[in-house]
């Protein structure tokens, strides 16, 4: 692997930026519970448009999943549409857990 290609580890704010958004938020608690996750259009509300099979919401697709999988929060198979942790998920934990307190709110 690169020097350029190496996840640095995550800080404060890159982990805050990374929950800033409820589609990611909800992406990386969905991985708390289970080893591979496969995102589609009945786990968003909204009325989106929807790419590949299973159907995904395209800001999903195109924005929230590759900037997720580029921080290393998450690695995802563009082919299968399956979400797995990445290597940076478990710092990431201790933040999860205090916003899943008030995730109702």
């Amino acid at each position: 692997m690169s020097n350029q290609n190496r996840i640095q580890p995550q800080s404060l704010s890159a982990q805050l930026d990374a929950v800033r958004h409820e589609d990611r938020r909800q992406i990386l608690f969905a991985l708390r519970d289970v080893e591979r996750w496969q995102p589609s259009a009945s786990d968003f509300d909204g009325d989106r448009s929807l790419v590949g099979e299973p159907a995904v919401p395209a800001e999903l697709y195109h924005r929230h999943l590759p900037k997720l999988a580029a921080t290393g929060l998450i690695e995802w198979d563009r082919e299968t549409h399956s979400v797995t942790r990445g290597p940076e998920y478990e710092r990431l934990r201790p933040l999860l857990g205090f916003l899943s307190k008030y995730r109702s709110e």
